[in-house]
């Protein structure tokens, strides 16, 4: 410290001055007010708090969501699914253009149903492509009862548009697997056609179909087993099953209505019998035109064939014929439109013995062959393979 007299340097609380003896007067020490703490806003803090959590949890949430976008963790959930058969989560993975006939609802009606008795699976590569638009990724895989592994290849594609603006959009595109492109189906000229209840449109007719037949080119469609409706110039309507797997088809057999079937079945009877029974009688084809004649009908066919099938009968000797059932066991049509039917018919009989005047009853099966039009009903116009040859013993 200094005297404050002679301004000389003394020891440390000295009483007096060391060089010329006055008193030093004790150092006061000044305490400086302190400065008032502002009190903690804890408003401020809890904001900060959640904030803070938020920010973890959208940094977490974002590292799991971008796995769940991976092309692996993609592929690993259609591989799930589609050996699961769950067609509704297989439609979010399908990378299709949708038209009428790539809906949601289409799909489930003709998706194969055959679960897959999947043990286990593990997904071993994937591999992005340089440009990162593409991804193939690889599956090991084994089913119950099998010994060795199957590996399947599932191909995936990056949409323009991202999932939650930033994450990858990766979509199924192994059309291979699911869809058919550019199906072409073959159906009777002037026919309107639909698939699933679908009308398809004129837009998807080919030009190029012959004069026969028209041709229907659709982009897309799923692969499965479709009912089918037709609704031929004439105005029949027939039903009819089209397994869609290859690159076409041709729908030339089919099946009636309940309705038309009914007729078809009453109609076929009472022909067949008729045609019997007026060759037993030994009528002209003349005398029975009128039963089958209808407008701008043409039985020219239909007369050539009972002409020689009446003289068989009357060389047999039959004397009685009765249907006692009847089954239409194939239907298709013919070029030129007509309904064209293979039936499958019991009868009864009775034929004059060999050689006596005794009568032979018997029962018998056989395959006839018909051919109607469809004009406010079913029209016959031609017959062929009716049984002429009874046995007489």
């Amino acid at each position: 410290m200094f005297c404050p007299e002679c301004g000389k340097k003394n020891v440390e609380n000295a009483q007096f001055c060391e060089h010329c003896g006055a008193k030093i007067a004790e150092e006061v020490k000044v305490n400086l007010p302190k400065k008032p703490r502002k009190p903690v806003n804890k408003k401020k803090v809890i904001i900060i708090c959640i904030l803070s959590l938020v920010v973890l949890i959208l940094l977490i949430g974002g590292i799991i969501l971008s796995d769940n976008y991976k092309p692996s963790k993609v592929a690993e959930d259609y591989f799930v699914a589609l050996m699961n058969d769950d067609t509704d989560e297989l439609y979010k993975y399908i990378d299709v253009d949708e038209n009428e006939f790539t809906t949601k609802k289409i799909f489930e009606e003709v998706a194969d149903n055959d679960k897959s008795s999947l043990v286990n699976y593990q997904v071993t590569s994937e591999e992005i492509s340089e440009d990162g638009l593409t991804a193939q990724v690889k599956i090991s895989y084994t089913l119950e009862g099998r010994q060795t592994p199957l590996v399947k290849t599932i191909y995936l594609v990056k949409n323009k548009k991202n999932k939650m603006l930033i994450f990858d959009n990766w979509k199924i595109s192994d059309g291979s697997s699911l869809t058919v492109e550019d199906y072409k189906i073959t159906v009777f000229k002037g026919a309107s056609l639909k698939l699933e209840g679908v009308n398809v449109d004129k837009k998807y007719k080919d030009d190029s179909s012959d004069d026969d037949y028209d041709v229907y080119i659709i982009p897309t469609l799923f692969k499965g087993e479709y009912d089918i409706e037709l609704t031929l110039e004439n105005g029949l309507t027939a039903l009819s099953k089209m397994d869609v797997g290859g690159y076409s088809s041709s729908i030339n057999t089919f099946e009636l209505s309940s309705k038309d079937e009914k007729s078809l079945k009453s109609t076929v009877k009472e022909d067949i019998e008729l045609l019997y029974n007026s060759a037993i009688a030994l009528k002209s084809f003349e005398d029975i035109k009128g039963e089958f004649e209808y407008k701008d009908g043409d039985l020219s066919d239909l007369e050539d064939a009972y002409s020689s099938f009446a003289r068989g009968i009357e060389s047999s000797d039959l004397k009685s014929f009765e249907l006692t059932d009847i089954e239409v066991s194939r239907m298709s049509i013919t070029e030129d439109g007509y309904l064209k039917i293979n039936v499958d018919m019991d009868y009864k009989y009775s034929v004059k013995k060999l050689f006596s005047d005794d009568i032979v009853s018997n029962s018998n099966d056989d395959l006839v062959y018909l051919t109607f039009d469809y004009k406010d009903g079913f029209k016959l116009i031609d017959m062929s393979s009716f049984v002429t040859y009874f046995s007489r013993y």
